[in-house]
Formats: structure tokens, sequence, C-alpha cells
């Protein structure tokens, strides 16, 4: 090879490798990274749901419950339960459990729902004011409200309806324990069920069937 020929090998080979260096800057400055974009995706199963927000509709509230190792505070109390007796506290207190999960959008990705007890602070079942479950997705590194989940069959003067969810894909069943007047604390005796259906980005209500009546 003549030193011509190796000047323009060594200019070719000079060009060639800032070509890939530049794909790399460009990649790391701007371009879509699909490695990148996937590592940012939350992953709902790695969640510290102990200390996350709720919002404040999971306790019939305006604003946003914030926890800290599972428990927060609703403040100020709203006005439906003004009247109990919250033994000097400033706010309804929240509990919440550890999620259950399912594929609610058929895609192969998660919602996960939290488990939300509101009450007032009393330390035993009669404290109850509300049971209902926040559903949560993820929307790239950040988790995102779904819909709020609530009995729907709540006869009055009675504690409030129990409910547990299970879910399918585009549907969520909603399984609801509700008391009668002459039921114990320990054991409701009515039964209901309610379909939830997921549809337009709104989580929306069926009509609730009575399976079972309550006592009394």
């Amino acid at each position: 090879m003549s030193v011509g020929q190796r000047a323009i090998s060594a200019v070719a080979l000079a060009i060639a490798c800032f070509a890939l260096a530049l794909a790399g800057a460009t990649t790391g400055s701007g371009a879509v990274d699909p490695a990148g974009k996937a590592a940012a995706t939350l992953n709902l199963h790695r969640v510290n749901w102990r200390d996350i927000t709720l919002p404040g509709a999971a306790c019939d509230g305006a604003s946003s419950i914030r926890l800290h190792d599972g428990e927060g505070l609703l403040s100020p109390v709203p006005s439906k339960w003004v009247g109990d007796d919250f033994r000097d506290r400033h706010g309804v207190t929240v509990d919440a459990s550890l999620p259950i999960y399912g594929d609610l959008f058929g895609s192969g990705a998660d919602v996960a729902a939290i488990d939300v007890s509101c009450n007032n602070g009393g330390g035993t079942a009669d404290s109850a004011l509300l049971y209902s479950l926040v559903i949560f997705r993820a929307r790239g590194g950040h988790l995102s409200v779904v819909g709020v989940i609530k009995p729907l069959v709540q006869p009055p003067e009675v504690l409030p309806t129990l409910i547990g969810i299970s879910i399918h894909r585009g549907s969520i069943t909603a399984n609801e324990a509700f008391y009668g007047p002459e039921d114990a604390t320990c054991c409701s005796t009515g039964r209901a069920t309610t379909r939830w259906v997921y549809s337009g980005g709104t989580l929306r209500a069926g009509t609730p069937v009575i399976t079972k009546p309550a006592n009394g």
C-alpha cells in the first residue's frame, strides 16, 4: 500500500470513528433510547406502598392523604362526619394495606389496589367510617390513580360496609359485605356484588346486585 493509500485509509477510519462517537452522544443527549425508556418505567411491584399519597376521595375528602408507614390523616374532617367523636383529633385517621395486583387493561401490566380504612382514630371496629380501594397504575416513572372503589350498598345507622375485589381484564368485581340492624360488630350478614367497568379511561360502577339480605 502506498503512502497516499495509507493516508486515505487513516482518514476514512477517523471519519467512521467520529460518526460512531457522534451517534452515541446523540442517543445519550436526546434521541429515544428504548433501553433507557424501559428503565424509567415504574415497577408497581417495587413501590414502597407504605409511603405514598392517596387521593382524598378515598375517605370522601378533598385533600390529599400522605401516608407514613401505612398511616395518614385527612384534614379537615369531611362535613358528613363532623358529628362523629374524633377524640380531639383534627382529622380522619387513614390506614392502608399492602396492594393486590391484577391485569385490568389486558396488556400484561398490572394495576395495584390499595385497601383503605377511614376511621375516627378510636382503634376499634366501631370506629370505622368508610372502607374503600384506590386503584393505581404506572405512567412512566409515576403513580397514577385509575379510580376509587367504594361500597354502593350502605344501609343507614349501621357500621360501614366491608369490601373486597377481584381484578379482571376490563373490569373489577367488588364484593360487599354490609350490616343489618341486628348484626353484631363481628359479623355482617348482607352480601352484594358490583361490577366496575373500565372504559374510556374511567372506572364506572354498575348496579349492585344484592345476593343475600342482611339480618333485620
